[in-house]
C-alpha cells in the first residue's frame, strides 16, 4: 500500500508539471520572445566544396508595392583557400541594390547598409537570412509576388561574378518552428485576422490601388519630409522578424511602435492622408498589444499590413 501511494503521488506531481509547462505566459519585452528564438535549433550549413565558390538556398521575400523594398537571401560557400568579399549585387528588378544587415542598436531595430559587403572566410559559409545580413532591393520596378522570379548578379572581390535566378517565396511557409507557437492555428480562429498567405494577396490588391492613386496626390514638402522620417525600415525589420523567422527583439519592437505613434501624432496630416494615417495608428496599436501578449498569430498579419501601409505612404512621398 505504501509503495502504491508513492507511485500515485509521483504521477500526480508529473501531471502538475506538465500542466504548468503548457500554461502560456504573457511576453515580457525582450524576454520570452528572445528565449523562444534562442531555443530554436538552427540547421547546419552545407560544407563548401574544395576549390569552389558557390551560392545555395537562394530566395526572395515578396515585395507588394512597386517602388517599395524587397530582400534576397542565400548562403555563400567558400571552398577556396583564401577569404573572399561579397562586394556588391545588382538586379533589373530594382533601381537600387545594396548589401544590408538588420541590427538592434540601443534598443531600436535598424536596417543598415554595409557598403563594403560581407567577408566569407576561407573554407566557411556565410548565411544571408531574415533578421540578419541580406541583399536589399530598393525601389522595385514592379511588385514581386510568390511564384515570381528575378535575376540577381553577385560580385566578389576576386573578380568572380555569379548570375542567380531568384524565386520569390511566401516566406511565411518557411518560418522556423521557433516562431510557430503551438496555439497559433487555434488563435487565428479567435481573431478577425487572415492567415499570412491570404493577407499577402490582399496587400497586393491594396498596393495596386495605391499605385494607381499616386499621381493624383500632391503633398507639401513638409508632409513628404514627415513621411520619410517615419521608422519605415524599422517596421520592415519587425515584419521580417515575425513573418520570416528572424530574431525579434521584443523591447526594440515596442520602442519602434511607440516612436511611430509619437511621430504620426506630432504631425498635422492633410485631408487626403487622414484615412491612411488612421489605419497606420490603428494597426500600430493593435500590433503593440499583440506583441505584449505574445500573440504571434495576430501579430504576423498586423506587421505585414502596417509595413505595407507605410510603404504606400512612402510611395506618395516620392512623387
Amino acid at each position: 500500500m505504501h509503495k502504491q501511494l508513492l507511485i500515485l503521488l509521483a504521477s500526480l506531481s508529473l501531471l502538475a508539471a506538465l500542466v504548468a509547462g503548457c500554461t502560456a505566459l504573457p511576453m515580457q519585452p525582450g524576454g520570452a520572445m528572445n528565449d523562444m528564438n534562442a531555443m530554436a535549433t538552427a540547421a547546419p550549413l552545407p560544407e563548401p566544396e574544395a576549390g569552389k565558390l558557390t551560392i545555395v538556398d537562394v530566395r526572395a521575400r515578396p515585395a507588394p508595392l512597386a517602388g517599395g523594398t524587397g530582400a534576397v537571401y542565400f548562403t555563400v560557400l567558400n571552398g577556396l583557400d583564401t577569404d573572399v568579399q561579397l562586394v556588391s549585387a545588382s538586379s533589373p528588378a530594382a533601381n537600387v541594390v545594396e548589401t544590408h544587415e538588420t541590427i538592434s542598436e540601443n534598443g531600436v531595430m535598424k536596417m543598415v547598409p554595409l557598403p563594403d559587403g560581407y567577408t566569407v572566410p576561407a573554407g566557411e559559409a556565410l548565411e544571408l537570412k531574415p533578421g540578419g545580413k541580406h541583399i536589399m532591393l530598393i525601389d522595385v520596378v514592379k511588385p514581386l509576388a510568390p511564384g515570381d522570379k528575378l535575376s540577381l548578379t553577385v560580385n566578389f572581390d576576386n573578380g568572380e561574378s555569379m548570375e542567380l535566378t531568384v524565386p520569390v517565396l511566401d516566406m511565411q511557409m518557411n518560418m522556423p518552428m521557433n516562431m510557430q507557437m503551438p496555439s497559433q492555428a487555434g488563435a487565428m480562429e479567435g481573431h478577425d485576422m487572415q492567415p499570412a498567405a491570404e493577407a499577402t494577396h490582399e496587400h497586393d490588391a491594396m498596393a495596386e490601388h495605391g499605385a494607381m492613386d499616386h499621381g493624383d496626390m500632391m503633398l507639401a514638402p513638409e508632409i513628404k519630409a514627415a513621411i520619410k522620417a517615419l521608422p519605415i525600415l524599422d517596421v520592415h525589420a519587425i515584419d521580417e522578424a515575425i513573418n520570416e523567422g528572424g530574431a525579434l527583439d521584443a523591447a526594440a519592437a515596442l520602442a519602434t511602435l511607440d516612436a511611430l505613434q509619437e511621430q504620426v501624432n506630432s504631425t498635422t496630416w492633410p485631408m487626403e492622408l487622414e484615412e491612411m494615417i488612421r489605419q497606420v495608428k490603428s494597426k500600430a496599436a493593435d500590433l503593440r498589444s499583440a506583441l505584449q501578449a505574445a500573440d504571434m498569430a495576430t501579430a504576423g498579419p498586423l506587421a505585414m499590413e502596417l509595413h505595407d501601409l507605410l510603404h504606400e505612404l512612402e510611395a506618395h512621398a516620392s512623387e
